[in-house]
């Protein structure tokens, strides 16, 4: 190899998704120089905007929260020193279920009256939501102090038994006791609640009541009572502010930059190649990418070891997305996030829900006075839609049009707005766009068979190769990366002092 093409470097992050850019941010901090290599041509991956037809698009229907004490993306603002520019929203999300409108109010008595009315059994639903919250907040509280968590060295669990209080303790009888199990408890598993709860879950844990351990689902299904909040001209704009971060301390976030290759040298550092046939140098290498990608862009030890993790997690879902636009024909007091139960399956993808986001009216960034741009997007088996070969194209449309019409059966004001554009994304589209295996986005579902002491871990068996993003602990949703991105800043940090002074 030519060593005159070989770049240097302090650190290497690959991929610049919220986790990458929240590790790349601290080692920038610390004066490191990181590199980040990123495949698109913005910055962000799933966290990200994109602009089309003069309207610019989230990459897919989402609320942003975890700007509350105790929650990582306010962490990562204190830790930095920097503000990241958000409007606050309340309420955050109206659900459409059974012919009613249900409003998720941030304010947890004026919910818990909500989901009474909506759902009957108004004591039933006081004692489920409050034990929600009691488990929700312990959780972010717990996540915030331990950040060599889940364990993997003894001096991990010297530092869980020192951080934590016994009072603690009581809540992980809750990592063995399902959603469905506390619901059943408290006499509130009738089949509309559960109805509501599943498709919640399938939003922030890929799973339903049934699968998902009421310690990490009480979280899920809480999230809208606490702080929503809106950037306006998209999520890239927040993405930005790490990006200016980072260079302006020395590092570098470079796009169209896709990694082809991470080679371990026998000296122990590692070769990172990128499709231009650019070759970058580094002691300290962090992965943002999932599991599923790193053993196609390795070989040897590291390929074995990839595998079996990816083997591991077979399971993992895609999703169908549409960018649309109206003329904005919506109430004054309409919230931005929608979440729509449908009264029968959607044909291919059998999903009973979807979600959808608007833009802010008012916000000019991304559609001009007048018009909404809006985010749609539903859970689809990922690999159902790399095999439809000469169908592709007609399954596409149709999904495209069922998803319409259900909006403009569904989204008050949809109806009297006039379409002004609609495209759809499959996982075929989202793994040629943000470059994830078989298009599969959210990560690993959070299932009961999966112990949290059985995560894919943030240091790897290859000294300096570490791994953050939404298949490591503690999994998907932006305050869930940049949470991983905050765990192996302090996991490796001894890694680090080791590695850089040799």
């Amino acid at each position: 190899m030519n060593q005159e093409h070989v770049i240097t470097t302090d650190a290497l992050v690959i991929g610049s998704g919220m986790g990458g850019m929240t590790i790349a941010s601290l080692l920038a901090r610390d004066g490191l120089n990181p590199i980040v290599l990123e495949a698109a041509h913005v910055p962000g991956g799933c966290s990200s905007s994109f602009k089309r037809k003069g309207y610019v698009f989230e990459s897919g229907a989402t609320t942003l929260i975890g700007f509350d004490t105790h929650q990582p993306l306010a962490r990562l603002e204190s830790m930095l020193g920097i503000t990241i520019p958000k409007t606050l929203i309340s309420p955050g999300m109206s659900v459409h279920i059974d012919g009613k409108k249900c409003i998720r109010y941030q304010d947890r008595e004026a919910w818990i009256a909500e989901a009474g009315r909506v759902f009957g059994n108004p004591d039933g639903q006081r004692s489920f939501w409050n034990r929600a919250f009691e488990v929700a907040d312990t959780v972010w509280k717990v996540s915030s102090q331990n950040t060599t968590f889940p364990p993997q060295r003894v001096v991990d669990w010297l530092r869980l038994a020192v951080h934590n209080s016994p009072l603690d303790a009581p809540v992980l009888r809750f990592a063995r006791k399902s959603v469905a199990r506390v619901m059943q408890d408290y006499g509130v598993d009738t089949k509309p609640f559960r109805r509501f709860i599943d498709e919640q879950l399938m939003i922030t844990a890929q799973a339903d009541a049934s699968e998902v351990p009421f310690l990490f689902g009480a979280a899920g299904i809480t999230y809208t009572n606490y702080s929503n909040y809106y950037v306006e001209g998209g999520l890239l704009e927040m993405i930005r502010v790490l990006q200016e971060y980072i260079t302006s301390r020395g590092g570098q976030v470079l796009t169209r930059n896709k990694v082809t290759s991470v080679v371990r040298r026998p000296d122990g550092l590692y070769d990172v190649t990128t499709a231009a046939g650019r070759v970058y140098r580094s002691r300290l290498v962090y992965s943002n990418l999932p599991v599923w990608n790193m053993k196609e862009l390795t070989g040897g030890a590291l390929q074995a070891y990839f595998t079996g993790q990816s083997d591991r997690y077979s399971r993992a879902w895609g999703a169908f997305t549409m960018g649309v636009v109206t003329t904005d024909s919506y109430a004054e007091d309409m919230t931005l996030h929608h979440q729509i139960h449908l009264d029968q399956p959607m044909p291919f993808t059998g999903a009973r829900s979807f979600f959808v986001s608007m833009s802010r009216r008012g916000d000019h960034a991304r559609a001009p006075e007048g018009y909404r741009a809006m985010n749609v997007s539903t859970h689809t088996p990922a690999e159902d839609w790399f095999l439809l070969n000469g169908s592709y194209d007609r399954v596409k449309q149709a999904s495209q049009d069922f998803l319409l019409q259900a909006m403009r059966n569904k989204l008050p004001g949809f109806d009297a707005a006039e379409l002004v554009t609609a495209f759809a994304s499959t996982p075929v589209t989202w793994q040629n766009w943000v470059y994830r295996k078989n298009g599969r986005v959210g990560g690993i579902p959070q299932q009961m068979q999966r112990s949290v002491l059985d995560w894919s871990p943030a240091v790897t068996p290859f000294r300096g190769l570490f791994m953050c993003g939404d298949t490591v602990y503690p999994g998907q949703g932006i305050p869930g990366v940049t949470l991983s991105g905050i765990n192996v800043y302090y996991k490796t940090a001894q890694h680090r002092d080791k590695l850089h002074t040799h």
